[in-house]
């Protein structure tokens, strides 16, 4: 996969299908740690993916955990391995406080509910730069 830095905006695929086409990417700890709190919906092109910090990168349970307290509507969450792989996933419903992996993960993917039925475990996910947009705020998804 491509150089990718913190705030990228991203095309994701799931074979050669596009999945959504404003995914916004983040490493650093503030960004991952707001994921799409603070948001009142979420459209079936948008989503979040997030690479876990180094120490954080190939566990699994209370290391790979989220939380949807904040959340106003449930999001599609899948935990995928170093190549993209969906190792696990779950519908993540708001204020709920903990969904994390059953199985080592270095990426967290928040995207439409709608989606779940896709991000079955073994499903290789994909992901490129827009060419069109670098760089912006998590705000902007």
């Amino acid at each position: 996969m491509q150089d990718i830095k913190d705030g990228d905006r991203l095309i994701l695929y799931i074979g050669d299908r596009v999945l959504a086409r404003k995914v916004f990417y983040c490493q650093s700890g503030a960004p991952r740690r707001g994921g799409l709190l603070g948001r009142k919906e979420l459209s079936l092109d948008e989503g979040i993916l997030m690479k876990m910090p180094g120490g954080r990168q190939g566990k699994s349970g209370f290391l790979t955990s989220i939380h949807m307290l904040g959340m106003r509507f449930p999001i599609a969450v899948a935990w995928l391995d170093e190549e993209g792989c969906v190792v696990h996933s779950v519908l993540a419903k708001p204020w709920r406080p903990y969904y994390a992996s059953s199985k080592p993960a270095c990426f967290i993917l928040e995207i439409h509910q709608d989606h779940l039925g896709e991000l079955t475990s073994g499903s290789v996910l994909k992901w490129e730069v827009r060419p069109d947009q670098k760089e912006v705020k998590q705000e902007e998804l």
